[in-house]
């Protein structure tokens, strides 16, 4: 993989990509949050004060709604948004086509004989009832050599007919991005021509390359942030924890947690072979050794185990553990055909702040599947991934929603109590993250509360936003919830790596009452987070300073105490692959939430250059 290329074009296209976008906002009499030109509607067509150009009427919708949510988010952070969700469809889009996964058979963004025009655009008559296709207006503007306004077209086309299978990257409900796609795309240095100079290997390989493009794309933010030495908020936090975790790593992690599973349970598993980063457990006491085999795992079905991963970016590791869970489903007599929708409904769950990350790890679990599976896409297989975008409660919030629930006059004052414990809980999620614990079992009067209104309340003026939007994002802090408050086999995870001192307030506050052991760093809280069950798995890297400092020594204890460490690799610096090189000290290891006093097998590679062959040669020591 030529990571050079795939740095240089995405920090080129982030730079490309907002700046188009701007002029395309400019285009709709869009300036700032407050400089926004009038528009109304004159017979069929929509007009923009100060523009001598008239548009299609169905404009002054899209352009209402485009403003709303600049009004709502702000003009700069609503071209940032624009950008990288185009920048993901525009890569996926990539990725689908050299694979051959797209349902028609077409390429959409180039030819596989080298011509100019995409094999789409040349074979609009194949494809005009799948794309619901005005075939007269593309081929009009073809005859009038408007390339690229045709291609435009049938390119919003084709991200609406792929809303039904991958919604969290081609949203049909997103039709105002029509307006905001660059003019020029197929002639000259665009955002689509400069992809098409990265070679297709890059992406034949594996979907690896996502995660990577993600990755670099974010790199300049990442650095800008830090350099700035501001406080980390809910629009930053993303850019400064993402770092992409070597391959070996997420083996070693993934083999030694999910791996060790199945083999405590199938000891003679022939997937054993394959996993070369497996640890083989060290010889205990006797009185140790019996207590260590009473809880074991024993007969275990693989669509029992449930794996994960709350931090989980593009879905680096989760791809990885689809994998593996695919050879033990295998290994059991199931149906290839099967697996991976099995795969996707029963054990991977992901969880990340980012809502552009959520949006690659849902995609890149879905190219798994439909690689495994070329029916995938159908109705009898398709599964939409676990992957939660952890949200916040500003919509409600926002909407003054206890008087909305009030004025319902529909709920109790239990059910309102409820509710009200769901908002506050997320209140400042965004930035808290997958590290808030949720310690409630029964969430039964919050969903007979949401099913009570959306079944009796009467819509009227004062209360429709509430009703729809508020309503669902009641309906989405639910869910949230209800996974965030379940057990877990396997937590594994590359957490965010951010000193508290720097965060916000709320953040801080949480930080100290809920991690006093762990607050100084947000990498060391989510050792201590709630998601294993009892003789479950912790598989994780971080930052090795927990190992040391006098700050974490109640951490230490704790673990020494309440857990055990499998076995652990010393990585030290330069474990991390990456352009522009990184300084962290890290660690890996895999921990067992049981408290038994037992021996772990430990690797120092802090003074090796070559860390994963130092590993692979053996050598750790038991103690």
């Amino acid at each position: 993989m030529d990571k050079k290329a795939l740095f240089s074009y995405a920090t080129w296209a982030k730079t490309n990509l907002e700046e188009q976008i701007e002029v395309s906002l400019k285009t709709l009499g869009i300036n700032s949050e407050n400089d926004i030109k009038a528009a109304r509607i004159v017979g069929d067509y929509t007009i923009i004060d100060g523009d001598p150009n008239s548009y299609p009427v169905d404009y002054k919708n899209k352009r209402d709604n485009i403003i709303a949510i600049i009004k709502n988010e702000g003009y700069k952070q609503v071209i940032e948004e624009f950008a990288y969700t185009w920048f993901n469809r525009i890569v996926a889009l990539r990725f689908m086509e050299v694979h051959d996964f797209l349902p028609h058979g077409f390429r959409v963004l180039s030819s596989r004989d080298g011509g100019f025009e995409p094999e789409i655009l040349r074979n609009v008559a194949f494809i005009k009832d799948d794309l619901k296709l005005d075939i007269d207006l593309v081929n009009s503007l073809k005859a009038q050599g408007k390339i690229d306004e045709a291609f435009r077209y049938v390119l919003f086309r084709q991200c609406s007919a792929l809303s039904d299978v991958l919604p969290m990257l081609f949203d049909a409900d997103l039709d105002y991005l029509e307006l905001l796609l660059p003019k020029a795309l197929l002639k000259g240095e665009t955002f689509i021509t400069k992809l098409m100079d990265i070679g297709e290997e890059d992406f034949l390989n594996d979907v690896e390359v996502i995660g990577w493009l993600y990755q670099f794309y974010i790199s300049q933010k990442k650095d800008a942030v830090f350099a700035s030495k501001a406080t980390i908020t809910k629009d930053t936090l993303p850019a400064v924890t993402q770092l992409f975790t070597p391959d070996w790593i997420v083996r070693y992690m993934t083999e030694n947690s999910v791996g060790r599973i199945w083999l405590e349970s199938y000891p003679d598993s022939p997937i054993k072979a394959d996993m070369k980063y497996y640890v083989e457990d060290v010889k205990q006491e006797t009185d140790i050794q019996i207590k260590i085999d009473a809880i074991k795992y024993k007969n275990v079905n693989p669509e029992d185990i449930r794996i994960i991963e709350p931090c989980c970016g593009s879905g680096h590791i989760l791809v990885y553990v689809f994998d593996l869970l695919y050879k033990m489903y295998e290994e059991r007599g199931y149906q290839s055909r099967e697996i991976p929708t099995l795969i996707l409904k029963n054990n991977l769950v992901g969880l990340d702040v980012d809502k552009r990350a959520a949006q690659l790890a849902s995609f890149s679990l879905i190219m798994k599947a439909r690689n495994r599976n070329f029916r995938f896409f159908a109705n009898s297989y398709y599964v939409k991934p676990k992957i939660y975008e952890i949200i916040d409660a500003r919509e409600l919030l926002n909407n003054n929603y206890e008087q909305q629930l009030l004025d319902l006059k529909i709920l109790s004052n239990e059910e309102i109590k409820e509710i009200k414990w769901l908002v506050e809980t997320f209140r400042y999620a965004k930035t808290i993250g997958s590290l808030l614990k949720i310690k409630k079992e029964d969430f039964t009067t919050i969903e007979n509360a949401i099913k009570m209104i959306e079944s009796k309340a009467v819509i009227n003026i004062f209360n429709s936003k509430f009703l729809s939007d508020g309503v669902k994002c009641l309906k989405y802090l639910l869910s949230q919830a209800k996974v965030m408050a379940e057990k877990y086999d396997v937590m594994i995870t590359n957490p965010p790596y951010i000193g508290i001192s720097s965060m916000e307030k709320p953040v801080k506050d949480y930080a100290s009452f809920v991690y006093p052991n762990s607050k100084t760093d947000m990498f060391a809280m989510f050792m201590e987070t709630n998601f294993v069950k009892q003789n479950g798995f912790l598989a994780m890297i971080n930052m090795h300073s927990w190992m040391f400092l006098s700050s974490y020594e109640k951490l230490r204890k704790s673990i020494i105490q309440t857990k055990y460490i499998c076995n652990m690799i010393h990585l030290g610096a330069h474990a991390f692959e990456s352009i522009g090189g990184e300084v962290v000290q890290t660690t890996s290891f895999v921990i067992r939430n049981s408290a038994i006093a037992s021996n772990g097998v430990y690797y120092r590679l802090v003074d090796e250059k070559d860390k994963e062959a130092a590993f692979l040669v053996g050598g750790g020591y038991n103690s």
